[in-house]
């Protein structure tokens, strides 16, 4: 019934003001209609103006137009209203209405530019052309050109669109500091990727001691990290999945495996059963386990790969690989 009333009252003003001889304008841009028609149209000091905005624009978009009481010069405000933006035929219409009195010295009547804000999918905004009233002595017709003026007005940014450009410059800061942070991780697991096992291997051990793990109480965080490192340099230097498997299943693959001696084959059992009671027994530790714990670690991946390097001299070895 609103919608209804609406309407009915924008259809009204535009045929009372089609009756009599009236003033127009059209500071239309591109899809989104305005025009602007006013009663008399001439001014008359002695008669005040009826000004009426109509402004038709799709119903996908929202248009604002700022208060205009200072933008209108040789007048002073009587009166003012607007109606509520109803929707037809996919498009909406609003309108605003104004009763100006005509100030009888002033040397011009005018509408100065406006700024027009229009939101959708993306928010711009543009600024309308300038509007002269002719007075009634003048009796000049309108020509709908805009007003020469020396220098182009310029038309201050709404306070919504500087917040706008703020957030896109911290986004687009945001967005380079995650590029620039990408590559930098990229290149340093490139390089990691080209270490030798030993090289890899003492890499990621001076990582996990360096987030102080147990000083956390992250015991059982700790052991399961410390494994992981002793068990993936094992599956690069000796080619056995020590990672996918227990504890139980690497020891028995080990044993068949040439390179794993007795004597380390009982080492890396107490080293890696150790670890399981505290992963998985509930066994309590403290930081002096894990001091040593971690110094095994060192120790074996050291003396593995001396022991590697050695046998990688021996010509027995290597026709024997061949």
């Amino acid at each position: 019934m609103k919608k209804l009333l609406n309407i009915l009252l924008i259809t009204a003003a535009l045929l009372v003001t089609a009756v009599h001889a009236q003033f127009s304008a059209d500071l239309s841009n591109g899809d989104i209609g305005i025009k602007i028609s006013a009663e008399p149209e001439t001014i008359d000091p002695a008669k005040d103006l009826m000004l009426t905005i109509t402004i038709e624009n799709p119903a996908s978009l929202k248009v604002m137009l700022p208060d205009l009481q200072d933008r209108f010069q040789g007048f002073s405000l009587a009166e003012d209203f607007s109606t509520e933006p109803v929707e037809a035929g996919g498009r909406m219409l609003q309108s605003q209405r104004w009763k100006l009195t005509p100030k009888p010295a002033a040397d011009r009547y005018r509408l100065a530019p406006f700024a027009v804000t229009v939101s959708g999918s993306e928010t711009y905004t543009f600024a309308t052309k300038p509007i002269i009233f002719p007075k009634v002595e003048e009796r000049t017709p309108v020509t709908g050109k805009p007003e020469v003026t020396p220098e182009p007005e310029w038309i201050a940014p709404t306070a919504k669109s500087i917040t706008l450009w703020i957030f896109a410059g911290i986004g687009v800061i945001l967005l380079i500091a995650l590029i620039l942070y990408g590559l930098t991780k990229i290149s340093s697991k490139v390089k990691e990727f080209r270490m030798t096992p030993i090289e890899r291997a003492m890499t990621e051990l001076e990582r996990l001691l360096n987030r102080n793990l147990p000083d956390k109480g992250l015991y059982k965080d700790f052991y399961v990290e410390l494994t992981m490192v002793v068990r993936r340099y094992i599956e690069r230097s000796h080619n056995v999945r020590a990672p996918e498997q227990t504890t139980e299943e690497f020891l028995a693959a080990a044993t068949d495996h040439p390179d794993f001696t007795e004597d380390v084959l009982k080492q890396l059992k107490i080293f890696l059963e150790s670890a399981d009671l505290v992963k998985f027994a509930g066994q309590k530790a403290d930081k002096e386990m894990t001091d040593q714990a971690a110094e095994k670690a060192r120790s074996y991946i050291k003396s593995d790969a001396d022991l590697l390097i050695i046998a990688s001299r021996e010509p027995h070895n290597q026709n024997k690989k061949i």
